[in-house]
């Protein structure tokens, strides 16, 4: 579905955590924050960091030894043994993927690297039928390709990289902290955090969101578009059709969990308020703007 960072990411306008701190990581800026002294606030950070490191390593597109990057160099009927966090990762995308009949696909890769979003693979040509069909869980943390293919787990990676931090840090549920990656933020602790969706270019009402004990992630492509035989496209694609989708419309979803959020972003650009039935089975709300301000799914 595309994994490129939000171009104009939702804005906190209050910060009630007492120690920040900021690193690049998963092609964009990883900010947490943590409401604690100094000294404690350092090691849970550190840990935090350090469980985003790690999902950066197994699952970027970019980098030759990750899990992603084996995947895409597999051939296909022979097991691939991966990590027990890119098999988690895989089995939410195959779950998505089913949930929406296919319109969240992470073998899109080819589009994006064709379109200019990722670079072209050291690796096999993909099948250009393959889809996410073409991936099969096995015991053990092994997948099977039926077809030669390319994933790119890009935000529902990043998604549960934010994940990963929050269960690193074992903090108790009334310490404040937070963490955001490019738009893909999740907070907990007694105080909500203000959003700020800075979204359309048009102007108008902007909403701000109270975003307590939960995850919001956001995404449009319509600041970071490129022009392929004189049609615009962005760095979102939908499954099966291949078209691009949130060329002209930007969405937050505001969810249990990051990686959650993040796929169900892709959905709600692709599906527009036909989204609403598998927001609410995932008991998320979308602030969907396609011209106007609408909200989807769990009313809040």
């Amino acid at each position: 579905m595309g994994g490129s960072p939000p171009a104009s990411p939702p804005c906190a306008t209050r910060r009630p955590t007492d120690i920040r701190r900021a690193r690049p990581l998963l092609g964009t800026y990883v900010a947490i924050g943590v409401g604690l002294p100094d000294a404690e606030a350092q090691v849970a950070i550190e840990a935090g960091f350090a469980a985003v490191a790690d999902i950066h390593r197994l699952m970027s597109f970019h980098e030759p030894d990750s899990d992603v990057s084996r995947i895409n160099r597999a051939e296909p009927g022979q097991p691939i043994a991966v990590d027990p966090h890119t098999f988690a990762v895989l089995a939410a995308a195959r779950r998505m993927a089913e949930a929406s009949g296919g319109i969240f696909d992470i073998t899109v890769a080819p589009d994006l690297v064709a379109w200019g979003f990722l670079p072209r693979p050291d690796a096999p040509p993909p099948d250009p039928a393959a889809s996410w069909g073409d991936i099969e869980l096995l015991p053990s943390n092994e997948i099977r390709l039926a077809q030669p293919l390319w994933i790119d787990l890009g935000g529902i990676a990043k998604g549960y990289a934010v994940d990963q931090a929050f269960a690193a840090m074992h903090l108790p549920p009334d310490v404040q902290c937070s963490v955001n990656a490019g738009g893909d933020l999740r907070v907990q602790g007694p105080e909500a955090e203000r959003i700020l969706l800075r979204a359309p270019a048009e102007g108008g009402q902007v909403p701000v969101i109270e975003l307590e004990n939960a995850a919001l992630a956001s995404s449009s492509g319509r600041d970071d578009l490129h022009d392929i035989g004189g049609r615009k496209v962005g760095p979102h694609v939908e499954g099966g059709s291949h078209r691009g989708i949130g060329t002209a419309s930007f969405v937050s979803v505001v969810a249990r969990d990051c990686m959650t959020a993040d796929a169900l972003t892709k959905l709600v650009l692709a599906l527009g308020t036909d989204a609403d039935a598998i927001l609410k089975a995932h008991g998320a709300t979308a602030y969907f703007h396609d011209g106007r301000w609408q909200t989807l799914g769990v009313l809040q």
